[in-house]
């Protein structure tokens, strides 16, 4: 509440609007707009990855096995694109000196990706809802990774085989 009370109190000495979410919106633009790339290549590895390699299983009988393994790899190239996301802003929170070392960056970027330690871990003043649109950026990709693994996981391991 202090934060919220801070900024109103700014708007009212100065009679303007405070910017400083329009700044973080706009920094978050980029990491946001490679991720969303980068997740669509992914993405597009795992249906190219399953017509070249998922259909031909669910010709065979009993297949149970390679059905499975073939699944274990698209998780694979899900979590490998995700981690490049995370790398995406982590080089955003380097460039933007929001953390002192590259470490540090991949630590706060895999916390606020997965949402992990939102709210634990603070950035410098003026740059607190930065690491919030990072979150919003990786629920959505993981959202669209869930509905993609789903049909994967609909048509490897139907019921009716």
């Amino acid at each position: 509440m202090v934060v919220a009370s801070d900024a109103l109190q700014r708007r009212s000495r100065t009679g303007m609007v405070d910017l400083e979410y329009l700044t973080q919106i706009l920094a978050a633009l980029v990491p946001m707009a490679l991720t969303v790339a980068l997740h669509g290549v992914g993405m597009s590895l795992v249906r190219n990855s399953f017509e070249r390699f998922g259909k031909p299983l669910l010709k065979r009988e009993r297949n149970r096995g390679a059905r499975t393994l073939f699944t274990v790899g698209v998780v694979g190239v899900m979590v490998l694109t995700h981690f490049s996301g995370i790398v995406v802003w982590a080089v955003a929170f380097r460039l933007l000196d929001l953390v002192p070392t590259t470490e540090i960056a991949m630590y706060y970027s895999m916390e606020y990706y997965t949402t992990l330690g939102v709210g634990v871990r603070k950035l410098p003043d003026g740059w607190a809802g930065f690491g919030g649109f990072e979150a919003m950026t990786g629920m959505l990709m993981f959202g669209w990774s869930t509905a993609v693994l789903a049909a994967v996981v609909q048509r490897m391991h139907a019921i009716d085989d």
